[in-house]
């Protein structure tokens, strides 16, 4: 890339660049132990309830299917037919507060996007806030009632869930960033800002950008430019370091805390 066009895509990004910070949830593990999630995006939550969705009318489907095999043998009686309608409708009725109890949280299509309900103080959300999410799941249907409050609410969450006090969070691994942020971290590593896990993997590598381009003017203000908006987005200041080694621990500590170190020998 040509040098100018670098520098110029290098500022105008850094300027433009915003830090918001990213909402996690601490659930606390059976070994208690709290692992921070972030709160699940609109994109998977959306995809987990068409999956859900096709889930129950493949299950209608398949008893219609049948229930017209019978009636081609000559019909099933009364009895039958009321059997056949509390098989196909009670399943759909109580999926999703059947799955959640069973499943930790998951529906087939939550599990299959790697995603759960948790409770918003850290805890495994009891039989009573499942339940309170199913009861007010028709509510949040209505309209697409739940996709607006969530929207508007930022934590992730639609009034079943902010009468549960949960949310849903995803349980999928960040991405391996070793390739990109090239970042090497000793394995006796001490984290300086265990803030840092408000970024998000696009804004740790725009930081290794902006320290690893040298051939671009005013180097030094972009540098302290970046710093200033990681620390505002991270909360803390960082006392006594200047605005480059700021950034240099900024970034090795987010690879380490993720998880996506690479160590020196």
């Amino acid at each position: 890339m040509d040098p100018k066009h670098r520098q110029r895509n290098v500022v105008g990004i850094v300027r433009s660049l915003t830090f918001p910070a990213m909402q996690h949830i601490g659930i606390e593990t059976a070994q208690n132990v709290v692992v921070e999630h972030e709160v699940a995006s609109i994109g998977d939550r959306i995809v987990a309830y068409i999956l859900d969705a096709l889930v129950l009318a493949g299950w209608v489907l398949l008893w219609f299917f049948l229930m017209g095999v019978l009636s081609g043998r000559g019909g099933p009686g009364t009895g039958w037919v009321i059997f056949m309608v509390l098989i196909v409708g009670m399943p759909y009725l109580f999926y999703h507060l059947v799955c959640e109890v069973t499943m930790d949280g998951q529906s087939i299509g939550k599990r299959a996007r790697k995603i759960k309900v948790a409770r918003l103080d850290g805890g495994q959300p009891g039989f009573g806030q499942y339940l309170l999410r199913w009861i007010l799941r028709p509510i949040d249907g209505f309209y697409w009632l739940g996709l607006v409050v969530i929207l508007i609410n930022g934590r992730g969450q639609r009034l079943g869930d902010l009468a549960a006090g949960t949310t849903v969070v995803t349980l999928k691994q960040r991405l391996r960033l070793q390739d990109t942020l090239m970042t090497a971290v000793l394995a006796d590593h001490r984290v300086t800002f265990p803030e840092v896990m408000r970024l998000n993997d696009a804004q740790a590598a725009m930081i290794r950008e902006v320290l690893n381009t040298t051939k671009v003017k005013d180097r030094v203000r972009i540098i302290e430019e970046m710093a200033a908006k990681v620390r505002r987005a991270i909360g803390n200041e960082g006392s006594g370091l200047g605005s480059k080694e700021f950034l240099e621990i900024v970034l090795r500590d987010y690879v380490h805390l993720t998880g996506q170190q690479t160590t020196n020998p």
